[in-house]
């Protein structure tokens, strides 16, 4: 079964990935000058604190992955599959977020 050993490495990518999502939010959001209002900033920490969030997903769903690949068993193997399809979803959501708030500020 190679379901989950492709998950293990997929969704270590996509964690990484979100990395660099994270990183352009940070850059941006220290742009600004120290005494901006918080308003002004809002946006760039409510997609940061998302883009976390998926990280550690991503973190989690590897984790879940590593441990059916120490013991296989069918409910870590679905679970592995349905994290990765929520870690898949929050990608594209923090690809979009992130070029929203970047690029059309």
């Amino acid at each position: 079964m190679g379901v989950v050993p492709a998950i293990f490495g997929a969704a270590a990518g996509l964690a990484g990935l979100l990395l660099v999502f994270l990183g352009v939010s940070i850059s941006a959001f220290q742009s600004f000058a120290g005494d901006v209002p918080a308003a002004a900033t809002a946006q760039f920490r409510r997609a940061g604190a998302g883009i976390l969030g998926a990280f550690l997903l991503g973190l989690v769903d590897v984790a879940v992955a590593f441990s059916w690949l120490l013991s296989p068993q069918r409910a870590l193997r679905d679970v592995a599959v349905v994290l990765f399809a929520v870690e898949l979803a929050a990608t594209a959501l923090a690809a979009v977020v992130t070029a929203r708030a970047v690029l059309w500020r």
